[in-house]
């Protein structure tokens, strides 16, 4: 009788998180909003995820948005779906940003789209040669 007692509630438990683990969340959806990105005149060096000695450097954008305010981040030139770096260029873009809900393992939780350029500035290079 005692055993019976324990496999129903176990059973009763089991059903419950089964149940649970279905239903839909609101947490499961991507996140979409417009923001602007400032990308730097002067690209990033950055490094795969598996160059664990730093032997093969990788060149980037570097970019700031309002997600990390005054951080420069590093994002691989074609990580701006429709947008185009040219270096000696400083850019203030408006992309759609979209936050997924379920990312894959090897890529970053954020992709970006660009909507349009707001400004396109050339940087004159201040290093005076000698």
């Amino acid at each position: 009788m005692k055993t019976m007692k324990i496999w129903r509630l176990a059973f009763a438990m089991l059903a419950a998180f089964s149940l649970s683990s279905c239903s839909s969340d609101d947490n499961d959806k991507d996140i979409t909003k417009e923001i602007n990105m400032s990308v730097s005149a002067e690209p990033g060096v950055m490094y795969d995820l598996f160059d664990n000695m730093g032997e093969h450097p990788i060149e980037c954008m570097r970019v700031m948005t309002e997600d990390y305010p005054g951080q420069w981040q590093d994002l691989y030139f074609s990580d701006v779906k429709g947008f185009t770096y040219e270096r000696g260029h400083e850019y203030e873009l408006r992309v759609k940003r979209t936050i997924l809900a379920n990312p894959p393992q090897d890529a970053s939780d954020r992709t970006y789209e660009l909507v349009r350029i707001l400004a396109d500035k050339k940087v004159e290079d201040t290093i005076k040669k000698k």
